[in-house]
């Protein structure tokens, strides 16, 4: 018995459309080809499969009895190329994720988990890079991927934005401005700053820091620098302690927050971005994989 997968998408298409003439459109084989195979699989069964008229054609008992397993066979062979096509794409290795201390919050924790649960042949190793870090060791190699917020001032890094959100200003508790709704860069003029330490992983040294501080500025007032600092503890004391204040991301109010802080809306700020951030070059099947995934997980969401 010599029975071909064709037989059997011959067979379906001619018992579903209950028409050779129709089978033959949904196949793309001449009608006389058609009926040709379809006699060689009644030859291979061993009895006739239809019956045919001047009406049509309609299944016989056995030919109703036989398209029950030719239709599970088709469909197990379609299983199969899709579990092997699926194994062919699928990557595995490990992979190194470079974040930023200021990209901390729900979005990047939900974009790695999903990746995770997707993708449980990668074994992800997380490192968190302090705010004199902008790139999140790309530049350095020590990480393939990043999870991060922009700008990244360095030549042959790729980003693609994943999220967005305001920036809010970040007071001591007892500023005369911590009880105000909302602020504006004209409201806080003169007033000294927390700002980062400059970058020291390769990246342009101060454009980072000051995205943060807002410069230039509309009004054309110079930030006033009161203290620096190169980590998110760094950054906290120096803000209690009434050296400066600072913006931070929305999110932040909740991973950021602490006795003697307090956070409040601004009315001209611009919003930050969190971008999957890699190198440009770098083609590996599982870096692509990943600024493919988190980015349509994040598009989708």
């Amino acid at each position: 018995m010599n029975i071909e997968l064709r037989h059997l998408r011959y067979f379906v298409a001619v018992a579903e459309e209950a028409s050779f003439t129709a089978a033959t459109q949904r196949v793309h084989v001449a009608q006389q080809v058609l009926s040709a195979q379809i006699r060689k699989l009644e030859d291979a069964v061993g009895t006739q499969l239809f019956e045919r008229s001047s009406r049509g054609v309609a299944l016989t008992p056995a030919g109703t009895a036989f398209l029950g397993a030719a239709r599970e066979t088709l469909a197990s062979v379609d299983r199969g190329v899709m579990a092997a096509r699926n194994a062919a794409r699928a990557v595995s290795g490990r992979l190194s994720v470079g974040l930023s201390l200021a990209a901390s919050g729900d979005t990047r924790t939900r974009l790695l988990a999903t990746f995770e649960r997707a993708s449980p042949q990668v074994d992800l190793r997380l490192l968190a890079f302090d705010l004199t870090e902008p790139a999140c060791g790309l530049l350095d190699r020590s990480s393939d991927v990043a999870l991060l917020r922009p700008p990244v001032a360095a030549a042959g890094i790729a980003l693609r934005q994943v999220d967005s959100e305001p920036r809010v200003f970040v007071l001591p508790a007892g500023h005369p401005l911590a009880a105000r709704e909302a602020l504006s860069l004209a409201d806080v003029a003169g007033l000294p700053w927390v700002a980062a330490d400059l970058a020291t992983d390769g990246c342009e040294p101060v454009r980072w820091r000051d995205d943060w501080l807002i410069n230039p500025r509309p009004g054309g007032d110079v930030p006033v620098i009161g203290a620096v600092a190169r980590t998110i503890e760094e950054w906290r004391e120096h803000i209690v302690a009434g050296h400066g204040i600072s913006l931070c991301p929305a999110s932040a109010e909740t991973h950021n927050a602490r006795p003697g802080i307090v956070f409040v809306p601004g009315k001209d700020t611009p919003s930050t971005a969190l971008c999957v951030a890699w190198r440009a070059d770098d083609n590996r099947p599982a870096v692509r994989s990943f600024v493919e995934f988190v980015t349509n997980a994040a598009a989708n969401s």
